[in-house]
């Protein structure tokens, strides 16, 4: 439990009771539209899931596929974050495999042969922003994963400095998973979008490659 401005934080894993609360904290934004999948499936795997395009029956379909998913008992989908009872947050979460998206991006290659975890992206709700609640979710996330028996666990931050609308700042940034305690294990690719890799990871024999990746031993 940590403490934001205004209330209580409490950071819980994403379950199919939860799922609703993705939505809200997402309303108003592109991601609203998500449902934590654009990571997951190439679009070729949507259309095959039907969750391709517009409409109330796709938007159905990628929330009882989200609800699949939260369901699982290994691990979540994510974590959400409350305030008060009220949700305010959510970050993606996962096994590398578990994102086809990443897997397959010529930006996201692997840093390594660990079978690393992966933050694809996190949204705090409008209106609470700015008071620590995405880096209190990152090292939620951490914590989660290395319960797990997770290796590492990266994400890949922006990497060119600018700013964006908050809308559009779902892969994180550099200063933000600075201070969860992330370092930077691989620089920009060339000619591809300027996306940079960021972890943390227990696995001392492939420190020095990796520039002190850290992860909390399982509990």
């Amino acid at each position: 439990m940590a403490a934001t401005r205004d209330g209580k934080l409490t950071i819980r894993p994403l379950t199919a009771a939860r799922v609703d609360d993705v939505r809200t904290v997402t309303k108003g934004t592109w991601g609203a539209a998500c449902w934590d999948l654009f990571p997951r499936y190439t679009a070729a795997q949507q259309r095959a899931l039907g969750t391709a395009g517009g409409g109330t029956a796709t938007q159905d379909r990628r929330r009882a596929i989200l609800a699949k998913l939260a369901r699982r008992r290994k691990n979540s989908a994510g974590l959400v974050a409350y305030e008060d009872g009220e949700p305010i947050g959510f970050i993606s979460l996962g096994p590398r495999h578990d994102f086809s998206v990443i897997e397959k991006s010529r930006a996201t290659p692997p840093v390594d042969d660990v079978p690393a975890w992966v933050i694809p992206c996190i949204t705090v709700r409008r209106g609470h922003r700015g008071q620590g609640v995405a880096i209190a979710m990152i090292r939620a996330a951490v914590d989660y994963a290395g319960r797990r028996r997770a290796s590492a666990v990266e994400a890949y931050p922006r990497a060119d400095g600018k700013r964006v609308h908050d809308d559009f700042a779902f892969f994180g940034t550099e200063p933000m998973f600075r201070k969860a305690g992330f370092r930077q294990v691989r620089g920009v690719l060339p000619r591809l979008p300027k996306r940079m890799a960021s972890a943390r990871d227990d696995a001392p024999d492939h420190q020095e490659a990796r520039r002190s990746r850290r992860a909390p031993r399982p509990r």
